[in-house]
């Protein structure tokens, strides 16, 4: 795992235009681990450690969001994928990425391009689309993942390439879409691939060298702990991939990642066991990738039911004492919350329909009968959950998560024998029912129960959210507009038509005393993928401003 160290540009370099800020403004250690105090930029992927995506600014609110507007609208040039980033900003820098792996660095009060870096890569196997959901940032560095699963470091002003590492070989159907995260003097990162049989993991990389500084195994090799929940050889290409970008705690100094499916997806009869660490939280030590704990959702899933969804470190009351938690919405259709110091079940809320399983008391599903031949019926929530990829957002105003939540049922029809590993192949054919609804659903941390939910048109909601001390809630749906949401009730107060599908999370910083609100506009979705015809679009990224 040697890294290819290099001082040339690479693609299209542009800095001669100079943002309004006239000193550096590095991101070091204490300002991500406060990330929340710091509503001038926003730092990391989740916005803050915990993945909150809270922002408490209030010049735009429920009397002022009227008069919400765009202020500049970045022409990505890019088509081919949904525009799905997370868009980072410090020190007069926005950071986009695009489908298929471009990197284009803006100035975020007028969208000017500062640089870009355009990566060139081989054919690469993917499930769901050429994704990129973003980048992280330290000091004058800053470091994405492409879909050849290699991580990059660029320096931050000039987009000088620092250091190219592969994290995985793409011959293999090892991908990158997630954003990395930066951990004292570490850049975390996940792979793809959980469709193709791999065997997943989370890599730690020197910020400064990108030498790896530790692997941690989601599928147990023999005399590992959870070996003994595969089959024979199946641990070997189990899958559990780690797409998605976990969170930090610095007062325990572990990181919180989740996982996704055992391989082959639909076909459990050739994997006998639970298949650890699939479809998991897992608690690791920061600095060795040491095991702490583990919680798993849904063991020997069938269901391609991930676990891959942010952890988010919340304090909160459960049964009248403040607990620290760990809180995940799971595709499988329940919210999670476990204690963070050592993995303890302590609730588990339907934010969805749930027609598949029963609970019991340790939080584990227990299958209804009827399903245990799945192509007898239809699954609810169906493969794409629930909630997938894109990012809930908690208000600690108003004690609620905010979910994106899709209502499609899957019919899951398993086939027989081995799969074959470094291809697609679930081990049967999902058919899905595509009549299904999207929703914003406001789900309460202190009673477990749903408040309110808002219907998003286009049938599924695939756009993240974001929660904001105005009063309200961000979120797109497919039919390309942006709402604003009363985060107590749900009411729509505002809207607007960005010209394309959103599958895109909202963000939110304010430069000077003006709050701005940004999103990326552009389409491949997953309607495309279950046969319902919605087209490509470019990408742009649209800020809006009073």
């Amino acid at each position: 795992m040697m890294a290819v160290y290099t001082k040339i540009f690479r693609g299209l370099l542009v800095s001669l235009v100079f943002s309004s800020f006239s000193f550096a403004q590095n991101v070091t250690t204490e300002i991500l681990e406060s990330a929340q105090d710091y509503s001038d930029r926003w730092v990391t992927y989740g916005r803050n450690y915990g993945a909150w995506r809270f922002i408490p600014d209030n010049e735009i609110n429920r009397d002022t969001v009227a008069d919400l507007r765009p202020v500049w609208i970045k022409q990505t040039g890019v088509t081919g994928g949904a525009f799905e980033v997370t868009a980072l900003v410090n020190d007069g820098r926005m950071y986009l990425t695009t489908a298929n792996s471009h990197l284009i660095v803006v100035d975020p009060q007028t969208g000017d391009e500062l640089w870009r870096y355009d990566h060139d890569f081989e054919n690469v196997d993917l499930c769901c689309g050429p994704h990129n959901r973003g980048v992280a940032l330290y000091e004058d560095m800053v470091f994405y993942g492409t879909l050849d699963a290699r991580l990059i470091a660029f320096d931050a002003e000039s987009g000088i390439q620092l250091w190219d590492t592969e994290v995985g070989d793409y011959r293999e159907s090892y991908s990158i879409t997630g954003a990395p995260l930066v951990v004292k003097d570490m850049v975390l990162i996940g792979v793809g691939g959980g469709e193709f049989g791999i065997r997943g993991y989370i890599d730690a990389y020197d910020v400064y060298t990108g030498e790896l500084r530790w692997r941690f195994y989601t599928t147990p090799a023999e005399g590992e702990l959870g070996n003994d929940t595969w089959e024979g050889d199946s641990w070997k290409t189990g899958g559990a991939p780690t797409w998605v970008t976990g969170t930090y705690d610095p007062e325990t100094d572990w990181v919180f990642w989740g996982t996704g499916n055992p391989w082959p997806d639909i076909n459990n009869k050739v994997r006998a066991g639970d298949n650890l660490f699939s479809n998991s939280v897992i608690a690791l030590d920061a600095d060795s990738g040491a095991l702490q704990w583990y919680f798993q959702t849904s063991p020997r899933d069938e269901f391609d039911h991930d676990s891959t969804s942010e952890p988010m470190i919340i304090d909160e009351m459960y049964e009248g004492e403040l607990r620290k938690m760990i809180v995940q919405v799971s595709r499988n259709g329940h919210v999670y919350g476990l204690d963070r110091l050592t993995g303890e079940f302590l609730y588990a809320g339907e934010y969805t329909r749930v027609n598949w399983a029963e609970r019991d008391e340790s939080g584990k599903p227990v299958l209804k009968e009827a399903f245990k031949e799945p192509a007898n019926e239809m699954v609810f929530p169906g493969l794409y959950g629930g909630k997938n990829w894109p990012p809930a957002a908690y208000s600690p105003d108003t004690h609620m998560l905010y979910i994106p939540t899709t209502e499609w049922g899957t019919r899951f029809i398993r086939r027989e024998g081995e799969a074959r590993a470094g291809t697609m192949d679930l081990g049967g054919m999902p058919q899905f029912d595509v009549s299904g609804t999207g929703w914003v659903v406001a789900f309460n941390m202190l009673s477990g129960e749903i408040d309110w939910q808002v219907e998003m048109p286009g049938n599924f909601a695939w756009a993240g959210t974001l929660a904001t001390g105005g009063g309200l809630v961000f979120s797109g749906a497919p039919d390309g507009y942006l709402y604003a949401l009363n985060d107590e009730t749900g009411e729509v107060l505002w809207k607007f038509q960005t010209g394309s599908g959103l599958y895109a999370p909202p963000t939110s910083f304010t430069i000077d005393g003006k709050q701005y609100i940004g999103i990326a506009s552009g389409t491949r979705n997953p309607a495309t993928r279950a046969g319902v015809a919605t087209g490509i679009s470019p990408g742009n990224y649209i800020l809006f401003g009073l």
